[in-house]
């Protein structure tokens, strides 16, 4: 542990400028540097790239020597190896692309060596001080490009108000928005592109400033009981434990306010889709279930990892997981740790898989509530055709105003990328985990920060062919954008109405019981309104049990013997409508095959009707469905619209549903605005970048 902090606090920091030094002099670590050593040093190599020390001494520090023949040493008091700095980086660069093993690795080399007829005289072998050696030589780096940055800083000239604006600001409250200008520099750092410019406010015309998504992943685990590792000296993408709890809590204590849920469907205040609607996304996605298990809390003590990244697949911040499902609390702490490095004013596109929800709880229970008028919700393509119809109109980031073609899969790339970690991370430390993972951030970023000029070329590309096609496409449907547009708005009023009022009976308490005994189970906070509750069911159902006890007794004899023969005619009604159901099921079958022909002809009776003028002025016939198309049938087919049905519409179908050239128009419409977005976007990104 001396060691450890001796390397964190005094070795590393005083090899920065030397190993900068050495780098330049060996033309990048390509050429071999000849120093004049002290006699006093004894070395015997015996393979180009490693060393053994047999002897030294006299010397006020061995690491900077050796790091000045371009070695490093495994160990700052009497190392016993040292390995090239050549070898270092290669190493570097093979565990980005594969999964980092040492001991592998080591091995491997310990036969290639033997094969030479050398021999490692240890008994541990390599892999502990050469993995010593490694682990130190990725901190120098690490340090290094920190060093860099802050040289970078100290020599940019930003406008003469930006230093003023980041000291005003830098003193604010957790949970308050900042008064910054700008971005800070730890969001300019990670993406340029989206956090970089300095007229941000000028050079973006749509009100969306910056995109970015959430999402989480459960094979990225650590095994629980390992022994605890000390923290490395290097800057970190996760947020702290602290910050995290403090959102959990800050959630609990507002979810323990249960309200009496309303059957009536309606609208949330600040919500554009019905509850309804949400309720039917909620069970379709296993994310918004939080009580659903993704991974053991048994055999793990970190069970996954939660992301925020960038439309540039730049990681701003990550979470550290330890509950067994999805929380909501980890996606609320990231977007608070992100608004706390903004100005006051920057909007941000947010895609989530589950948006809807996270809105509807942000709305409901006022989280965030600072930052909500900054955050346009969305969710991601891929996610998309998941929800209910409802709210892709309003969610699906090609329909939402300010989202251009970005399709929010950023974190299933990152997650591609860094898949390689999974079997090593299994096993590791807490400590190690985060920061093989912050390793693996950084390599991605110093990557993608060298290849920005190229994406947004190919970007550009993609838009201009997509422009091209909605074009073509509006030319050929031959109607105005001013109609097109009007449609559309119709279309999504229509399809985002409430539920028309329905009749609902009152549950029986006997089932409010069983919902209160299993809330108890999970757990709440408020158990003094628990226990209320508990006492009312319970005494109901007393109630209700002595009167029907009373009832019984002022019956009779002749009363008895009714109610008995009665309970046995309800009972044979049972048996008989079991039987009917079986029989229906085997029925089932025949009446599939026969369901789409039935459903076809009584098409074309009505088309015949139509054709005759003795249907309703303005009717138009279902569409027919084939045979083998009927159970594949998708979320907007023309089968699910409900034409004529609504007294609104006056008898005639609205021109988004019955007009196939307004239906491609309005589509081709959406996709030439978002395309416009999209250069928008990628024009202000281009100024960022040559700023």
């Amino acid at each position: 542990m001396k060691q450890w902090q001796q390397w964190s606090s005094t070795t590393i920091p005083s090899l920065i400028e030397p190993y900068l030094v050495y780098r330049q002099q060996s033309g990048n670590l390509h050429d071999t540097v000849d120093y004049n050593l002290p006699q006093l040093v004894r070395l015997c190599i015996f393979v180009p790239f490693l060393c053994s020390l047999s002897f030294m001494s006299g010397l006020q520090s061995v690491d900077l020597t050796l790091l000045q023949m371009g070695f490093f040493p495994c160990a700052l008091l009497g190392p016993t190896l040292t390995v090239s700095l050549q070898v270092l980086s290669l190493v570097q660069q093979l565990f980005m692309c594969m999964p980092p093993n040492v001991l592998a690795w080591c091995e491997s080399l310990e036969a290639y060596l033997g094969g030479m007829g050398y021999k490692v005289d240890t008994k541990g072998g390599l892999h502990h001080r050469f993995g010593n050696a490694y682990h130190w030589y990725c901190i120098l780096k690490i340090s290094l490009d920190e060093y860099i940055q802050q040289h970078l800083q100290c020599a940019a000239t930003p406008p003469s108000n930006f230093h003023a604006a980041s000291s005003s600001s830098s003193h604010s409250p957790p949970g308050v928005p900042s008064s910054k200008m700008w971005p800070s520099e730890y969001l300019r750092q990670h993406c340029p592109l989206c956090f970089g410019s300095y007229n941000w406010q000028n050079d973006n015309p749509s009100h969306i400033n910056a995109i970015v998504c959430i999402d989480a992943c459960f094979t990225q685990k650590c095994r629980s009981g390992l022994q605890d590792d000390p923290v490395n000296p290097t800057a970190t993408v996760f947020l702290s434990r602290e910050d995290i709890d403090s959102m959990e809590h800050e959630k609990s204590g507002h979810a323990s306010k249960r309200h009496h849920r309303d059957e009536d469907d309606g609208f949330e205040q600040g919500m554009r889709i019905p509850t309804s609607v949400l309720k039917g996304c909620n069970e379709s996605f296993t994310a918004a279930d939080e009580r659903c298990q993704k991974a053991s809390t048994q055999f793990f003590s970190d069970t996954g990892v939660m992301a925020l990244l960038c439309c540039h697949d730049h990681v701003i911040h990550l979470a550290n997981m330890t509950s067994a499902g999805e929380k909501q609390h980890y996606a609320l702490a990231l977007i608070k740790s992100l608004f706390s490095h903004l100005p006051d004013d920057f909007h941000i596109g947010l895609l989530y898989d589950i948006g809807c929800q996270l809105e509807q709880s942000c709305r409901k229970w006022g989280f965030l509530k600072p930052f909500l008028p900054q955050i346009s919700f969305a969710i991601s393509v891929f996610h998309a055709f998941g929800h209910q119809w409802p709210c892709q109109l309003i969610y699906h980031p090609w329909k939402r105003e300010g989202f251009g073609l970005t399709d929010g899969e950023g974190c299933e790339h990152f997650w591609s990328a860094i898949k390689a970690l999974i079997p090593t991370l299994h096993v590791s430390g807490f400590h190690q985990c985060l920061f093989a993972i912050d390793f693996q951030v950084h390599h991605l970023d110093m990557k993608s920060l060298t290849g920005l000029g190229q994406w947004i070329l190919q970007h550009w590309n993609h838009c201009q062919v997509k422009k091209a096609s909605a074009n073509k496409g509006l030319r050929k449907c031959g109607v105005d954008t001013l109609t097109l547009q009007a449609e559309w708005v119709s279309q999504v009023a229509v399809q985002t109405k409430a539920a028309p009022h329905r009749l609902i009976t009152d549950k029986s308490y006997e089932v409010r019981l069983d919902e209160l005994e299993k809330e108890l189970l999970h757990g709440v906070s408020d158990m003094t309104s628990l226990n209320i509750q508990l006492a009312e069911c319970h005494k109901k159902i007393r109630g209700f049990k002595q009167a029907l006890q009373k009832q019984k007794e002022a019956l009779g004899v002749n009363g008895l013997a009714d109610l008995a023969k009665l309970q046995e005619a309800l009972i044979f009604k049972l048996e008989h409508s079991y039987r009917q159901t079986v029989s229906e099921q085997r029925l089932q079958n025949h009446t599939e095959t026969s369901l789409s022909t039935n459903y076809n002809n009584m098409c074309l009776q009505m088309a015949a009707l139509i054709h005759q003028g003795k249907a309703p002025h303005g009717s138009i016939a279902p569409v027919l469905i084939p045979r083998d198309a009927l159970f594949k049938l998708d979320v907007d087919d023309d089968i699910w619209q409900d034409s004529g049905l609504d007294g609104d519409l006056g008898g005639f179908p609205p021109a988004w549903l019955a007009d196939e050239k307004v239906h491609s128009g309005i589509r081709s419409l959406l996709e030439l605005r978002h395309c416009e977005e999209e250069e928008r976007h990628l024009l202000h990104e281009r100024r960022t970048l040559m700023e």
